[in-house]
């Protein structure tokens, strides 16, 4: 695999904090690579540095080529805009030079795929966060990046539209895309993630990866996390903006989906996914 971007012993401190110490990362060509850490870490600053959006005291950020294409998820996508999601992927597209044919043809297939339709005409600053999101995801693969960074992807998106993130991140890396991201008690990317590494302390880790098992993930709504707090056979749990995501060993699912709906709960979703035990 060729090269496509690396960070050479990457420096930054804001006031007298130093955040990042001499920290170092290739990312290769159709290569996925996670970078994690607690809240404060310095992932976002990291990755802003990556993108390109913000520059290093010392160190070096060197891309395979000077007119590399890069989309960029920010950690909060602005929700102030007064453009519509039409107008503004619209505007970014042409920035980014696609060709007027091609951009109405991307734009209409992604705002499709998101479910963003009916909301195309819509001010994003009246959309939901979820929705939000959705645009700024958009907005950050429709040039068809070479190099896609994307900080808390997640945060705000319904199980749908992760599973078509997930989808469409698959064929970006096909076709050549590299991707750099970081998350948050999200077992639905370990996936997709060839190598983690780990912030702490201002420094750069490799967080090793373990055996994967399949397991059940349920997605449902009516329920709270009071209500399930005692269900010991759940892996693990993530609350989502109008539902909750619970992670279960397959052998043990029937009865999860018992007391859901004992408990008058709505099934959305069920299905398979490679989750790592630790």
């Amino acid at each position: 695999m060729n090269q496509l971007v690396e960070l050479k012993s990457i420096k930054k401190k804001y006031g007298k904090k130093t955040i990042l110490y001499d920290m170092s990362l290739r990312l290769e060509e159709k290569q996925v690579i996670a970078v994690l850490g607690g809240n404060g870490s310095g992932k976002s600053t990291f990755l802003r540095m990556a993108a390109g959006v913000e520059r290093p005291d010392s160190g070096q950020v060197v891309y395979a080529d000077k007119n590399i294409r890069i989309g960029y998820v920010p950690e909060r996508f602005p929700n102030y805009l007064r453009f519509t999601p039409n107008e503004y992927l619209h505007y970014t597209g042409r920035i980014g030079g696609i060709s007027e044919a091609e951009l109405k043809q991307r734009i209409s297939s992604l705002l499709h795929r998101f479910q963003l339709d009916k909301w195309s005409d819509r001010r994003i600053s009246t959309l939901s966060k979820g929705n939000i999101q959705k645009v700024g995801i958009i907005q950050a693969i429709l040039p068809q990046p070479e190099l896609l960074v994307l900080d808390e992807p997640l945060s705000g998106l319904d199980f749908s539209a992760q599973q078509e993130l997930l989808l469409i991140l698959d064929e970006l890396k096909e076709r050549g895309t590299s991707i750099l991201l970081t998350y948050h008690e999200a077992p639905i990317f370990e996936e997709v993630v060839d190598q983690a590494y780990y912030i702490k302390d201002g420094q750069l880790t490799e967080e090793k990866l373990v055996e994967k098992d399949a397991v059940k993930v349920i997605e449902v709504k009516g329920l709270t996390d009071i209500d399930v707090q005692e269900w010991n056979e759940l892996i693990n749990k993530e609350r989502r903006e109008n539902s909750l995501l619970l992670y279960v060993n397959s052998e043990n699912s029937d009865q999860i989906l018992s007391r859901i709906l004992e408990l008058q709960g709505s099934i959305e979703y069920v299905g398979n996914i490679d989750y790592k035990i630790e």
